[in-house]
Protein backbone atom coordinates (compact mmCIF):
# COMPACT_ATOMS: atom_id res chain seq x y z
CA UNK A 1 0.00 0.00 0.00
CA UNK A 2 1.59 3.26 -0.87
CA UNK A 3 1.17 6.21 1.39
CA UNK A 4 1.57 10.13 1.38
CA UNK A 5 2.64 12.48 4.04
CA UNK A 6 0.95 16.05 4.59
CA UNK A 7 2.21 18.02 7.15
CA UNK A 8 -0.08 18.70 10.33
CA UNK A 9 -0.15 22.24 9.37
CA UNK A 10 -2.31 21.82 6.19
CA UNK A 11 -4.85 19.58 8.17
CA UNK A 12 -7.84 22.06 9.05
CA UNK A 13 -9.16 19.60 11.87
CA UNK A 14 -6.02 20.18 14.30
CA UNK A 15 -6.62 23.32 16.69
CA UNK A 16 -3.78 25.71 16.27
CA UNK A 17 -2.25 24.87 20.15
CA UNK A 18 -2.33 20.83 19.09
CA UNK A 19 -0.62 21.90 15.47
CA UNK A 20 1.95 23.93 17.34
CA UNK A 21 2.52 21.23 19.88
CA UNK A 22 3.13 18.70 17.58
CA UNK A 23 5.71 21.17 16.10
CA UNK A 24 6.89 21.51 19.38
CA UNK A 25 6.91 25.26 19.48
CA UNK A 26 8.58 27.42 21.87
CA UNK A 27 5.12 29.05 22.47
CA UNK A 28 3.88 25.76 24.49
CA UNK A 29 6.93 24.67 26.19
CA UNK A 30 6.59 26.23 29.64
CA UNK A 31 2.89 24.38 29.49
CA UNK A 32 4.00 20.58 29.88
CA UNK A 33 6.88 18.74 31.03
CA UNK A 34 9.27 16.83 28.00
CA UNK A 35 7.78 16.37 24.89
CA UNK A 36 6.27 12.84 23.33
CA UNK A 37 9.44 10.63 22.28
CA UNK A 38 10.23 7.57 22.96
CA UNK A 39 13.69 8.62 24.50
CA UNK A 40 11.90 11.19 26.71
CA UNK A 41 10.31 8.14 28.84
CA UNK A 42 13.76 7.10 30.21
CA UNK A 43 13.01 10.33 32.18
CA UNK A 44 10.40 10.59 32.61
CA UNK A 45 10.48 6.84 34.60
CA UNK A 46 13.00 8.44 36.63
CA UNK A 47 11.15 11.34 38.18
CA UNK A 48 7.81 9.21 38.43
CA UNK A 49 9.36 6.63 40.63
CA UNK A 50 10.71 9.01 43.14
CA UNK A 51 6.97 10.02 43.60
CA UNK A 52 5.12 7.83 46.00
CA UNK A 53 2.17 5.36 44.77
CA UNK A 54 0.46 3.34 47.05
CA UNK A 55 0.77 0.59 44.56
CA UNK A 56 -0.99 -2.39 47.45
CA UNK A 57 -3.76 -0.15 47.56
CA UNK A 58 -3.97 0.06 43.90
CA UNK A 59 -3.87 -3.33 43.21
CA UNK A 60 -6.56 -4.39 45.73
CA UNK A 61 -8.75 -1.84 44.00
CA UNK A 62 -8.17 -3.22 40.81
CA UNK A 63 -8.61 -6.73 41.81
CA UNK A 64 -12.29 -5.69 43.76
CA UNK A 65 -13.75 -3.31 40.90
CA UNK A 66 -12.83 -6.22 38.08
CA UNK A 67 -13.63 -9.25 39.84
CA UNK A 68 -16.74 -9.64 38.34
CA UNK A 69 -15.46 -9.87 34.80
CA UNK A 70 -14.14 -12.46 32.54
CA UNK A 71 -10.34 -10.64 32.65
CA UNK A 72 -7.69 -12.13 30.19
CA UNK A 73 -4.48 -13.86 32.02
CA UNK A 74 -2.69 -11.22 30.35
CA UNK A 75 -5.13 -8.31 32.12
CA UNK A 76 -4.69 -10.40 35.61
CA UNK A 77 -1.06 -10.38 34.83
CA UNK A 78 -0.67 -6.51 34.54
CA UNK A 79 -2.71 -5.80 37.47
CA UNK A 80 -0.61 -7.93 39.70
CA UNK A 81 2.84 -5.95 37.66
CA UNK A 82 1.32 -2.98 39.15
CA UNK A 83 2.72 -3.59 42.66
CA UNK A 84 6.27 -3.63 40.99
CA UNK A 85 8.29 -0.13 41.07
CA UNK A 86 9.38 -0.75 37.66
CA UNK A 87 5.74 -1.27 36.01
CA UNK A 88 4.10 2.15 35.03
CA UNK A 89 0.70 2.97 33.35
CA UNK A 90 0.21 5.02 30.33
CA UNK A 91 -3.66 6.08 30.60
CA UNK A 92 -6.53 7.52 28.36
CA UNK A 93 -10.16 8.34 29.97
CA UNK A 94 -13.32 9.00 28.03
CA UNK A 95 -16.79 9.37 28.75
CA UNK A 96 -19.93 6.06 29.02
CA UNK A 97 -20.53 6.57 25.99
CA UNK A 98 -23.22 3.95 25.10
CA UNK A 99 -21.88 1.06 22.87
CA UNK A 100 -18.50 3.31 22.67
CA UNK A 101 -20.35 6.21 20.94
CA UNK A 102 -17.70 8.19 18.71
CA UNK A 103 -15.05 6.17 16.97
CA UNK A 104 -12.31 8.03 19.02
CA UNK A 105 -13.13 6.25 21.84
CA UNK A 106 -11.78 3.04 19.98
CA UNK A 107 -8.80 5.00 18.75
CA UNK A 108 -8.03 6.72 22.31
CA UNK A 109 -7.42 2.83 24.00
CA UNK A 110 -5.70 1.54 20.96
CA UNK A 111 -3.10 4.34 21.19
CA UNK A 112 -2.55 3.29 24.75
CA UNK A 113 -2.22 -0.09 23.81
CA UNK A 114 0.50 0.80 21.05
CA UNK A 115 2.47 3.18 23.22
CA UNK A 116 2.48 0.48 26.17
CA UNK A 117 3.71 -1.59 23.74
CA UNK A 118 6.68 0.30 21.93
CA UNK A 119 7.54 1.47 25.41
CA UNK A 120 8.60 -2.42 26.26
CA UNK A 121 10.01 -2.61 23.15
CA UNK A 122 12.51 0.10 23.98
CA UNK A 123 12.85 -0.13 27.91
CA UNK A 124 12.68 -4.31 27.81
CA UNK A 125 13.54 -4.49 31.46
CA UNK A 126 10.50 -2.62 32.77
CA UNK A 127 6.56 -2.99 31.84
CA UNK A 128 3.93 -0.96 31.09
CA UNK A 129 0.32 -1.58 31.28
CA UNK A 130 -2.37 0.52 29.42
CA UNK A 131 -4.85 1.73 31.08
CA UNK A 132 -8.81 2.84 30.62
CA UNK A 133 -9.71 5.40 33.29
CA UNK A 134 -14.08 5.08 33.08
CA UNK A 135 -14.78 8.71 33.98
CA UNK A 136 -17.83 7.36 35.51
CA UNK A 137 -18.18 10.43 37.80
CA UNK A 138 -19.40 12.93 35.03
CA UNK A 139 -22.44 14.15 34.38
CA UNK A 140 -23.28 15.28 30.78
CA UNK A 141 -25.73 12.75 30.13
CA UNK A 142 -27.08 14.33 27.05
CA UNK A 143 -23.40 13.56 25.59
CA UNK A 144 -22.97 9.89 26.34
CA UNK A 145 -26.80 8.70 26.12
CA UNK A 146 -26.90 8.26 22.08
CA UNK A 147 -24.62 6.82 19.29
CA UNK A 148 -24.88 8.01 15.62
CA UNK A 149 -25.15 4.96 13.17
CA UNK A 150 -25.97 4.45 9.39
CA UNK A 151 -26.98 8.10 9.63
CA UNK A 152 -29.71 7.34 12.37
CA UNK A 153 -29.64 8.57 16.51
CA UNK A 154 -30.35 5.86 18.74
CA UNK A 155 -30.66 7.84 21.89
CA UNK A 156 -31.45 6.32 25.72
CA UNK A 157 -33.76 8.94 27.76
CA UNK A 158 -33.55 8.87 31.11
CA UNK A 159 -33.58 11.35 33.86
CA UNK A 160 -32.32 9.33 36.87
CA UNK A 161 -29.34 12.41 37.22
CA UNK A 162 -26.20 12.44 38.84
CA UNK A 163 -22.96 10.61 38.15
CA UNK A 164 -23.62 8.74 34.95
CA UNK A 165 -21.37 5.27 36.12
CA UNK A 166 -24.06 5.02 38.81
CA UNK A 167 -27.06 5.30 36.51
CA UNK A 168 -29.25 2.09 36.91
CA UNK A 169 -29.77 0.52 33.60
CA UNK A 170 -33.67 -1.15 33.95
CA UNK A 171 -34.91 0.87 31.02
CA UNK A 172 -32.20 0.06 28.80
CA UNK A 173 -33.81 -3.06 27.15
CA UNK A 174 -35.46 -0.73 24.49
CA UNK A 175 -32.52 1.23 23.07
CA UNK A 176 -30.75 -2.19 22.83
CA UNK A 177 -33.06 -3.35 20.41
CA UNK A 178 -33.75 -0.27 18.45
CA UNK A 179 -29.45 -0.99 18.19
CA UNK A 180 -29.98 -4.48 17.08
CA UNK A 181 -32.46 -3.70 14.51
CA UNK A 182 -30.12 -1.24 13.02
CA UNK A 183 -27.13 -3.52 12.60
CA UNK A 184 -28.45 -6.43 10.74
CA UNK A 185 -27.67 -9.90 10.89
CA UNK A 186 -24.28 -10.64 9.69
CA UNK A 187 -21.51 -12.08 11.75
CA UNK A 188 -19.59 -9.29 13.00
CA UNK A 189 -22.97 -8.01 13.89
CA UNK A 190 -24.56 -10.95 15.64
CA UNK A 191 -20.92 -10.91 17.48
CA UNK A 192 -21.40 -7.16 18.87
CA UNK A 193 -24.76 -7.73 19.73
CA UNK A 194 -23.62 -10.70 21.98
CA UNK A 195 -21.11 -8.46 23.42
CA UNK A 196 -23.79 -5.50 24.02
CA UNK A 197 -26.31 -7.86 25.63
CA UNK A 198 -23.84 -9.08 28.18
CA UNK A 199 -22.34 -5.43 28.76
CA UNK A 200 -25.83 -3.56 29.10
CA UNK A 201 -27.26 -6.61 31.71
CA UNK A 202 -25.18 -5.00 34.27
CA UNK A 203 -26.56 -3.33 37.55
CA UNK A 204 -25.08 0.45 36.30
CA UNK A 205 -23.57 2.09 33.53
CA UNK A 206 -19.94 2.23 34.92
CA UNK A 207 -20.37 -1.97 35.18
CA UNK A 208 -21.33 -2.03 31.77
CA UNK A 209 -18.80 0.49 30.04
CA UNK A 210 -16.37 -1.99 31.95
CA UNK A 211 -17.83 -5.09 30.42
CA UNK A 212 -17.64 -3.67 27.23
CA UNK A 213 -14.65 -2.35 26.91
CA UNK A 214 -12.99 -5.51 28.69
CA UNK A 215 -14.42 -8.20 26.05
CA UNK A 216 -12.96 -5.51 23.21
CA UNK A 217 -9.70 -5.62 24.04
CA UNK A 218 -8.96 -7.97 27.10
CA UNK A 219 -6.66 -9.83 24.69
CA UNK A 220 -4.70 -6.64 24.55
CA UNK A 221 -3.83 -6.40 28.16
CA UNK A 222 -6.20 -3.49 28.78
CA UNK A 223 -6.66 -2.52 33.06
CA UNK A 224 -10.32 -0.58 33.75
CA UNK A 225 -10.34 1.58 36.84
CA UNK A 226 -13.16 3.50 38.52
CA UNK A 227 -12.02 6.69 40.31
CA UNK A 228 -15.45 6.50 42.07
CA UNK A 229 -13.84 4.57 44.78
CA UNK A 230 -13.50 5.47 48.51
CA UNK A 231 -10.54 3.36 49.04
CA UNK A 232 -8.50 5.58 46.28
CA UNK A 233 -9.99 8.60 47.31
CA UNK A 234 -8.62 8.46 50.59
CA UNK A 235 -4.87 8.95 48.61
CA UNK A 236 -6.49 11.90 47.99
CA UNK A 237 -7.46 13.69 50.79
CA UNK A 238 -4.94 16.48 51.19
CA UNK A 239 -5.74 18.30 47.85
CA UNK A 240 -9.77 17.54 48.35
CA UNK A 241 -9.28 19.63 51.63
CA UNK A 242 -6.94 22.32 50.09
CA UNK A 243 -9.41 23.26 46.95
CA UNK A 244 -12.66 23.03 49.04
CA UNK A 245 -11.55 24.94 52.19
CA UNK A 246 -9.08 27.05 51.00
CA UNK A 247 -9.09 26.95 47.10
CA UNK A 248 -5.71 26.50 46.67
CA UNK A 249 -5.54 25.62 43.53
CA UNK A 250 -7.23 28.24 42.06
CA UNK A 251 -4.20 30.94 41.56
CA UNK A 252 -2.58 28.25 39.85
CA UNK A 253 -4.39 26.97 37.57
CA UNK A 254 -6.29 30.61 36.74
CA UNK A 255 -2.28 32.15 36.06
CA UNK A 256 -1.47 29.25 34.04
CA UNK A 257 -4.66 29.31 31.78
CA UNK A 258 -4.11 33.68 31.70
CA UNK A 259 -0.77 32.70 30.17
CA UNK A 260 -2.44 30.26 27.50
CA UNK A 261 -5.55 32.29 26.49
CA UNK A 262 -2.63 34.90 25.36
CA UNK A 263 -2.10 32.74 22.21
CA UNK A 264 -4.74 30.45 22.31
CA UNK A 265 -8.69 29.52 23.21
CA UNK A 266 -9.19 28.45 26.88
CA UNK A 267 -10.66 24.89 26.81
CA UNK A 268 -11.80 24.45 30.97
CA UNK A 269 -13.75 26.90 32.45
CA UNK A 270 -11.73 27.76 36.03
CA UNK A 271 -13.92 28.14 39.06
CA UNK A 272 -12.83 28.84 42.85
CA UNK A 273 -13.24 25.33 44.02
CA UNK A 274 -12.98 22.41 41.42
CA UNK A 275 -14.85 19.85 43.73
CA UNK A 276 -18.73 18.21 43.03
CA UNK A 277 -20.93 16.64 45.74
CA UNK A 278 -22.34 13.35 44.75
CA UNK A 279 -25.56 12.34 46.00
CA UNK A 280 -27.75 9.57 45.22
CA UNK A 281 -29.18 11.16 42.64
CA UNK A 282 -27.65 14.62 41.87
CA UNK A 283 -23.71 15.73 41.25
CA UNK A 284 -23.84 19.45 42.93
CA UNK A 285 -20.87 21.82 42.70
CA UNK A 286 -19.71 22.62 46.61
CA UNK A 287 -19.73 26.48 46.70
CA UNK A 288 -19.32 26.82 50.55
CA UNK A 289 -16.46 25.87 52.69
CA UNK A 290 -16.95 22.41 53.96
CA UNK A 291 -15.83 20.82 57.34
CA UNK A 292 -12.59 18.81 57.31
CA UNK A 293 -14.71 15.96 59.41
CA UNK A 294 -17.25 16.03 57.02
CA UNK A 295 -14.49 15.34 54.02
CA UNK A 296 -12.72 12.98 55.97
CA UNK A 297 -15.58 10.62 56.48
CA UNK A 298 -16.67 10.59 53.24
CA UNK A 299 -14.32 11.22 50.88
CA UNK A 300 -16.09 9.27 47.83
CA UNK A 301 -18.99 11.90 47.94
CA UNK A 302 -16.78 14.18 46.65
CA UNK A 303 -15.51 14.29 43.15
CA UNK A 304 -13.03 16.18 41.46
CA UNK A 305 -13.68 18.22 38.50
CA UNK A 306 -12.21 17.91 34.89
CA UNK A 307 -9.18 20.99 36.08
CA UNK A 308 -8.64 18.27 38.99
CA UNK A 309 -9.12 15.08 38.19
CA UNK A 310 -5.68 14.82 36.02
CA UNK A 311 -4.00 15.09 39.73
CA UNK A 312 -5.83 12.67 40.76
CA UNK A 313 -5.54 10.57 38.77
CA UNK A 314 -1.72 10.91 38.56
CA UNK A 315 -1.67 10.39 42.80
CA UNK A 316 -2.56 6.73 42.53
CA UNK A 317 -1.03 5.64 39.31
CA UNK A 318 2.51 5.37 38.62
CA UNK A 319 1.47 6.88 34.97
CA UNK A 320 3.90 8.17 33.01
CA UNK A 321 1.50 9.43 29.79
CA UNK A 322 -1.84 10.45 29.16
CA UNK A 323 -3.30 10.39 25.96
CA UNK A 324 -6.29 12.46 24.75
CA UNK A 325 -7.47 14.87 21.91
CA UNK A 326 -6.77 17.83 21.75
CA UNK A 327 -9.41 19.81 23.51
CA UNK A 328 -7.68 17.13 26.41
CA UNK A 329 -4.45 18.15 25.52
CA UNK A 330 -4.96 21.86 25.78
CA UNK A 331 -6.74 21.60 29.53
CA UNK A 332 -3.56 19.71 30.78
CA UNK A 333 -1.70 22.40 29.82
CA UNK A 334 -3.26 24.90 32.34
CA UNK A 335 -2.70 22.57 35.10
CA UNK A 336 0.99 22.35 34.95
CA UNK A 337 1.77 24.92 37.91
CA UNK A 338 -0.80 22.91 39.81
CA UNK A 339 1.00 19.51 39.61
CA UNK A 340 4.61 21.65 40.64
CA UNK A 341 2.29 23.10 43.30
CA UNK A 342 2.20 19.18 44.89
CA UNK A 343 4.95 18.26 43.36
CA UNK A 344 2.94 15.34 41.01
CA UNK A 345 5.13 14.50 37.88
CA UNK A 346 3.63 15.66 34.77
CA UNK A 347 2.80 13.25 32.68
CA UNK A 348 3.73 13.06 28.82
CA UNK A 349 0.84 14.51 26.96
CA UNK A 350 -0.05 12.15 23.71
CA UNK A 351 -2.00 13.24 21.21
CA UNK A 352 -4.41 10.19 20.48
CA UNK A 353 -4.62 8.62 16.81
CA UNK A 354 -7.33 9.80 14.42
CA UNK A 355 -8.75 8.29 11.05
CA UNK A 356 -10.04 10.60 8.64
CA UNK A 357 -12.47 8.77 5.09
CA UNK A 358 -12.02 10.84 2.00
CA UNK A 359 -14.07 9.56 -0.89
Amino acid sequence: MSSIKIPYQKIKYLSPLVQDYLSESTKLSSFYGRYNTIDSYYNQMEEKSQFPIDRMTLVDVLKKQNHAIDLSDLTKSNIELLKSKDTFTITTCHQLCIFTGPLYFIYKIVSTINLSLALKKKYSSKHFVPVFWLASEDHDFDEINHINLFGKTIQWDDNQGGAVGRMNLSNFSNVQEDLNLLMGKSENAKRLKAIFHKAYSSANLAQATRVLINELFKDDGLVIIDGDDVHLKKSFLDIMKKDIQDNSFYPFIASQSKKLSKNYKEQAYIRNCNFFKLERCSRKRVLDKLDAKEIDLNPEKFSPNVLLRPLYQEMILPNLAYIGGGAELSYWMQLKTAFESEHIPFPILVLRNSVILTT
